[in-house]
């Protein structure tokens, strides 16, 4: 198999599983409720998974972005404003139209409750540009509790990977002047990379300008500009990264810090690419299409079914009363979203497909 197709096929092939693991991380309610923070044992399992493990997911489709963005290599205008047309329909026509159907979901529930749902303020008192703020940054909302998201919650991803696409030039400057300064010493590649990291360390906190978005696009561009399959690079850095990886794990307990996590970060995507890699290539794993096609799907319904589960544990109707009961009800939660937003995404690719094309971004 040619390395270009067998890559291809890695990057299907990961797409599912990397979503299935970041419902892990909203997944989560130790953060929420102190029944759930008070099990130590499962308490300290599930803050591994969703907070440790889990948040790898965005660096995986943050290097994929930049590598098929840059791909096959060149730059110029043209191509720059080609690119930004294809992605204002794959990436700004299902962030709007996301965000708007949650809107609507929020706003319908707002009419039974005191406050908005997510934003945690009265309908009245929303402004016209506050609801505006909805489409990019309801923490913005003067008065509101929420993050620093959009209303969809998970599509900030989509929000930070579009404005680092619009800075694209930078992007591609920066990245062929290391290539540069690296030349052909790996040392030398690896070690002006572990500086780049340690800088963004001082990256100021401005909603919109993501520090791991910019690194990982950016990582996944070197290999677009250079012309080279990552997966060839990284396939005989299995082991290696294996084991580095598990030093830094334990390195973190002595010494938490963001550079430590994104070292993490790199070092698991490097693994994680290699390891897949190899197991496709030995006919190990196969590459379900139905499953890769949908996850753009699952990853942006998903909070959709999580408000409806989620009442039932915060309420305290289901109460995890021992660690394998909470581990039960965490597990079942993540099928039951999964299989939730698949079998929603099937429903609506049979019975309408142009809706589901535009929610989709194009992807089939």
């Amino acid at each position: 198999m040619k390395p270009a197709d067998l890559q291809s096929k890695v990057i299907a092939f990961i797409r599912f599983p990397l979503i299935v693991l970041a419902l892990f991380m909203y997944c989560d309610y130790t953060a929420i409720t102190d029944e759930w923070a008070n099990l130590p044992v499962a308490s300290g399992i599930f803050h591994v998974i969703s907070q440790r493990i889990a948040p790898i997911v965005n660096p995986f489709f943050f290097f994929f972005a930049g590598y098929l963005f840059f791909k096959p290599g060149k730059f110029s205008l043209n191509i720059y404003i080609k690119k930004l047309i294809s992605r204002a329909q794959s990436l700004f026509v299902p962030y709007m139209l996301w965000n708007l159907v949650y809107l609507i979901v929020v706003v319908v529930a707002g009419l039974f409750m005191t406050a908005l749902p997510a934003i945690h303020k009265p309908m009245g008192d929303m402004a016209f540009t506050d609801w505006l703020l909805t489409f990019w940054n309801i923490g913005a909302i003067s008065g509101s509790e929420g993050g620093t998201t959009p209303i969809a919650i998970s599509l900030w991803f989509v929000r930070d990977l579009m404005v680092v696409m619009l800075f694209s030039p930078v992007v591609y400057f920066l990245v062929t002047g290391f290539i540069k300064i690296g030349g052909k010493r790996p040392i030398v590649r690896w070690l002006l990379f572990l500086l780049i990291i340690f800088g963004f360390s001082f990256w100021p906190d401005i909603v919109g300008l993501n520090p791991e978005c910019w690194l990982f696009f950016s990582f996944g561009a070197y290999y677009s500009i250079k012309k080279k399959e990552f997966i060839v690079a990284m396939l005989h850095y299995k082991i290696p990264s294996f084991i580095f990886l598990a030093l830094l794990i334990v390195l973190e307990q002595f010494w938490p810090c963001t550079f430590i996590y994104r070292v993490e970060y790199v070092t698991g995507l490097v693994f994680g690419i290699s390891f897949t890699t190899s197991m496709v290539r030995a006919g190990t794993w196969y590459v379900n299409m139905t499953l890769s096609n949908a996850s753009f799907f699952v990853f942006a319904c998903h909070t959709l079914l999580l408000w409806i589960i989620m009442p039932l544990f915060t309420s305290g109707l289901l109460k995890p009363y021992n660690d394998v009961l909470a581990a039960v009800y965490s597990l079942i939660t993540v099928a039951l979203v999964a299989l939730g937003s698949f079998g929603l995404y099937k429903l609506m690719h049979k019975h309408l497909p142009f809706l589901t094309y535009l929610f989709m971004g194009g992807r089939r």
